[in-house]
């Protein structure tokens, strides 16, 4: 049975609750009131004692690229291909593809049931979230039979097993990013220990200060610092967070907040999220004029995980930064099941897979890894 509201749904049956149910809740009153460019409907099921959170995706919207293919395949490679300095004999042909690349994903619908949502850039799994992938997906094939059943952002690192298994369920791996995974127990050279205390001796001399309290009219400084980062410098196609949406991840999620700030001024935030022995920074944002900021914010991460002896995940981009300090790199993917649709839709789906998945993974081994 499909719950729309968790009022409905009878507690007692559960023995695991592998999520927030704080956000989820938020989330299924409306997404929209945290995220304005992401539209889905949240629901819950009940998959042996375990509670198992979905969002329905009906339809191609104008949604950012954390919930929907055409905006992370097509959208956000047209504006990374504009950003680029490439001859016109070049970049005419990778407009074609992506041309084509759209038509083929409007063929699938875009019809999409992501199961365990939640709609951050990496979505963190604790073991117990893999452990009933083939009653999930009879469930949901059942009830949803033209969408694609969706696991997102796995990685071959961390998630070597799990991506075996779901290929063994029918699942087939569709190529996301390349993803930088850092572990402090790991052997790390000099150079890379090296930069990691530059960051923070350079914090430190920068007469900034760090605290992890917000006071109730600070919040309205977060949103302008992340839009900076995420919507001006880089896309439009990044999540459209809403100023209330940080107030309630302060006062409602466990989160590591890293706040530096001039005098009275917040000038970066980062929020981390921590699953099992591995940090997530889920939330980030920084005043951009500021020199060497986005450095001494991220070395505040780099030294929480070694002081603690915990990983890091630390999602895409800033390569050259990240592999300095000791990350290695990984590919992620979404594992999408498709085999219960029918026609064009399937067909669609399966030719998207098979072209992106093993032309991506090569093009990331060599631009992303090195």
């Amino acid at each position: 049975m499909i719950y729309t509201t968790l009022n409905d749904l009878d507690t007692e049956q559960l023995t695991d609750i592998p999520v927030n149910i704080d956000y989820l809740n938020f989330m299924m009153g409306g997404i929209d009131r945290g995220i304005r460019n992401v539209h889905a409907e949240v629901s819950v099921m009940v998959v042996k004692c375990q509670l198992v959170p979905i969002s329905i995706k009906d339809g191609s919207h104008e949604d950012s690229w954390i919930h929907s293919f055409t905006a992370q395949y097509i959208d956000e490679m047209i504006a990374e291909v504009d950003r680029m300095s490439m001859q016109p004999g070049i970049k005419q042909p990778v407009f074609l593809l992506l041309k084509i690349g759209r038509m083929i994903l409007r063929l699938t619908k875009e019809q999409t049931v992501t199961v365990f949502p939640s709609f951050m850039s990496t979505t963190m799994y604790c073991d117990s979230q893999f452990q009933h992938i083939a009653a999930i997906t009879e469930e949901l094939t059942k009830r949803f039979p033209g969408h694609a059943i969706v696991f997102r952002t796995l990685n071959d690192i961390h998630h070597h097993e799990e991506i075996s298994r779901f290929k063994s369920a029918g699942y087939h791996p569709l190529i996301s990013r390349a993803v930088y995974l850092f572990d402090s127990k790991d052997s790390h050279s000099k150079n890379e220990r090296k930069d990691i205390r530059k960051d923070i001796k350079r914090l430190k001399k920068s007469g900034y200060t760090v605290t992890d309290k917000l006071t109730d009219n600070e919040f309205r400084q977060l949103l302008p610092l992340y839009e900076q980062v995420y919507l001006e410098k880089y896309s439009i196609h990044n999540p459209h967070y809403t100023a209330d949406f940080f107030r309630f991840l302060y006062h409602n999620m466990t989160l590591k907040w890293f706040i530096v700030k001039d005098d009275d001024q917040i000038i970066s935030f980062m929020a981390v999220q921590q699953v099992g022995d591995t940090l997530f920074p889920a939330y980030f944002g920084m005043d951009q004029s500021v020199k060497g900021l986005y450095f001494m914010t991220s070395g505040l991460l780099y030294q929480y995980a070694i002081d603690n002896q915990l990983k890091i995940n630390n999602s895409a981009g800033a390569k050259d930064y990240k592999l300095a300090r000791g990350s290695r790199p990984a590919l992620e993917y979404h594992l999408i099941y498709t085999n219960h649709l029918r026609g064009v839709q399937k067909a669609a789906y399966q030719l998207f897979v098979k072209i992106v998945t093993p032309f991506g993974a090569l093009l990331l081994k060599n631009l992303q890894f090195k």
